[in-house]
C-alpha cells in the first residue's frame, strides 16, 4: 500500500507533537473535511516524528511525501479524540511503532491502525 500525502517533521519533546500535529489537520482539514483525511506518522527518532496528511481516498493537491506501507499486520483502535493520549499511551505499553495511521472526526470519534 502506498500512503501519499502533505509531510512535515515534529518535534516529539515534551509530547509536543500532539499541539503541532493537532494545527496541521485543522489546517488541512479546513480545506478537505476532517472526516476525509488520514494522517500517517513514522520515521521516529528520539526528538522528532515524521508525519503525513493525505486523502482517504484520492491523491491530495501538492503530495511530498509517498511512505510504502505493508498491507499487513495492522492493529485497529477506535475511541474518542478527547481520549488521544490515554489511547497512545496502551498502545506504547507494548513497544515501538513502525507506522500509525490516524483518522479523526468532527464529532470527536477517532480510529488508530498501527503495526509494529
Amino acid at each position: 500500500m502506498l500512503f501519499k500525502g502533505i509531510g512535515r517533521t515534529f518535534s516529539t519533546e515534551n509530547d509536543h507533537q500532539f499541539e503541532t500535529i493537532g494545527a496541521f489537520w485543522d489546517e488541512l482539514a479546513a480545506k478537505y473535511g476532517r472526516v476525509n483525511l488520514q494522517g500517517l506518522g513514522y520515521g521516529w527518532t528520539e526528538r522528532s516524528i515524521e508525519y503525513a496528511i493525505g486523502l482517504i481516498d484520492g491523491e491530495i493537491d501538492g503530495a511530498d511525501r509517498a511512505v510504502e506501507l505493508p498491507d499487513t499486520g495492522w492493529v485497529t483502535v477506535r475511541g474518542k479524540t478527547a481520549d488521544l493520549g490515554e489511547i497512545y499511551e496502551k498502545i506504547y505499553q507494548e513497544g515501538r511503532l513502525k507506522y500509525e495511521i490516524e483518522r479523526f472526526t468532527d464529532r470527536g470519534d477517532c480510529e488508530i491502525m498501527y503495526c509494529r
